[in-house]
């Protein structure tokens, strides 16, 4: 027995050594488990996409598929002006704006509240280079003016395409929900739309009585650039209260957004009310008249003889495609249109 005595001691302290071996081994994270990221994604009944090792991210449906955008996206580039105001409205600076390398395209209240953002080219061709720079972690590009640079863009960064270009009013409307649902802001873009919808029903009460017709005039250098009746402002107006004059564009020569007509087209159409855009490239005589002002074509129009011709600025009446720019379109067309009626 005393032989037996030292042997049963070493057998009692190697079990408890090897309790104790255990318990610790099972107490350490098994770190070869943290440096593998998981390969596999799942997805939340709303849409939600969680990476391990990676923030939650929204997949956002958009005019060219479906795409993960990071939760809460800070460095985003813009490729239409039109998305500015998108993100302006829920509180949101864009770091990179295709601007054309003109400032000035851009509403001045507007270019205020995005000082320090870095132009990428222009809209057309919005330079892939100068975006990679930024680092962007979303681009928001247009649906026509970049289908064929999307994949390249989205080796850049998330990307997502939404119209605004050859957007109508619908289009804009639904256009700023989905921005404002990529940077996690849709419900203060539906509180926006909201205002803008109770604006456009006041504007509605005042609007003139049955339906005069409207037209939409850009350019009038060589041919007369009518928008069509497709296009965002021409849409808008029709929410205003008027009936489009130009009912198919497909009748003339026309692009995407605009129908050519020679002078004595627009006399046939003859509307009862002209909007005229204008930009400081407009020729104008010394008196600041354009030269078409001086036909006497021009004079038998309608909408001139009775006084019906309302010239406002072509930035803000065409470029600016987005909920806030058809709140100053609401804004101007009272105090200018409804004036007197």
């Amino acid at each position: 027995m005393k032989l037996l005595k030292p042997f049963f001691l070493l057998a009692v302290i190697a079990l408890i050594s090897a309790l104790l071996f255990g318990c610790s081994k099972e107490g350490t994270p098994d770190k070869s488990a943290e440096a593998k990221p998981a390969s596999t994604e799942t997805k939340s009944a709303s849409g939600e996409t969680k990476n391990a090792g990676s923030a939650a991210a929204l997949t956002i449906k958009h005019d060219l598929g479906e795409t993960p955008v990071p939760s809460s996206p800070q460095k985003i580039v813009v490729l239409e002006l039109g998305f500015i105001d998108a993100l302006l409205d829920v509180g949101v600076k864009p770091t990179g704006v295709a601007d054309d390398n003109k400032p000035n395209l851009i509403a001045a209240e507007v270019l205020k509240k995005i000082e320090g953002y870095t132009p990428v080219g222009t809209r057309a061709q919005p330079s892939l280079e100068k975006i990679k720079m930024l680092q962007p972690d979303l681009i928001i590009a247009d649906t026509d003016r970049h289908k064929n640079a999307y994949a390249e863009l989205s080796k850049i960064a998330p990307t997502i395409a939404l119209k605004n270009l050859n957007a109508n009013y619908e289009d804009t409307l639904k256009a700023a929900l989905t921005v404002a649902e990529a940077v996690g802001k849709r419900s203060e873009m539906e509180k926006v739309i909201e205002a803008h919808k109770t604006k456009l029903k006041a504007l509605q009460a005042k609007a003139p009585q049955g339906k005069p017709s409207v037209l939409l005039i850009g350019n009038t250098d060589s041919e007369i650039a009518v928008r069509s009746p497709e296009f965002f402002t021409s849409q808008l107006l029709m929410q205003f209260g008027y009936t489009y004059a130009l009912k198919d564009a497909s009748k003339y020569a026309a692009t995407s957004t605009n129908a050519n007509l020679t002078l004595e087209q627009l006399l046939e159409i003859d509307p009862d009310t002209i909007v005229l855009m204008s930009a400081d490239s407009d020729k104008r005589d010394k008196e600041g008249s354009r030269p078409i002002q001086k036909d006497p074509l021009w004079k038998d129009l309608k909408a001139v003889k009775n006084k019906q011709v309302y010239e406002v600025d072509r930035y803000a009446w065409s470029l600016r495609r987005s909920v806030q720019g058809a709140n100053v379109m609401i804004e101007q067309a009272e105090n200018l249109l409804f004036a007197a009626k």
